[in-house]
């Protein structure tokens, strides 16, 4: 399972595409509000502890930014369960935001926009 958290609904439907098209056995679900996405993820892993989705986050948003986003979730679920990794999707290539998110064990990839199916072999890599 791949979640994507990003408030640009044309952005995530992209990445959903392709997804679909480069790993079709995998279910991809898009959150464009990244605090209704936290409820859902905190409740998907208390629910259904087997699942481990990877999780792919846009940093700028307005309602919770990707950062905020992953304090919350590391608040919620600890970062060194090696669970939920997520990765940067960001139109960003600020390399400030390429360092912070390399400070975040959970993160285990900065991909720049637009997602391409090149990215979805990219994904491949980290799934479960």
């Amino acid at each position: 399972m791949i979640i994507i958290i990003d408030d640009d609904p044309i952005s995530s439907k992209i990445a959903a595409l392709s997804i679909k098209k480069g790993i079709p056995e995998k279910q991809c679900i898009i959150y464009n509000n990244p605090e209704i996405a936290l409820k859902d993820i905190v409740a998907l892993r208390n629910n259904q502890p087997e699942l481990n989705p990877l999780l792919l986050i846009d940093i700028n948003m307005p309602e919770m930014n990707g950062w905020e986003f992953i304090e919350a979730l590391n608040e919620q679920m600890p970062e060194t369960d090696n669970q939920y990794l997520g990765m940067i999707l960001s139109s960003s290539v600020d390399p400030a935001d390429i360092d912070k998110a390399k400070s975040y064990q959970r993160i285990v990839k900065f991909l720049t926009k637009p997602f391409t199916l090149d990215t979805t072999e990219l994904l491949k890599q980290y799934l479960f």
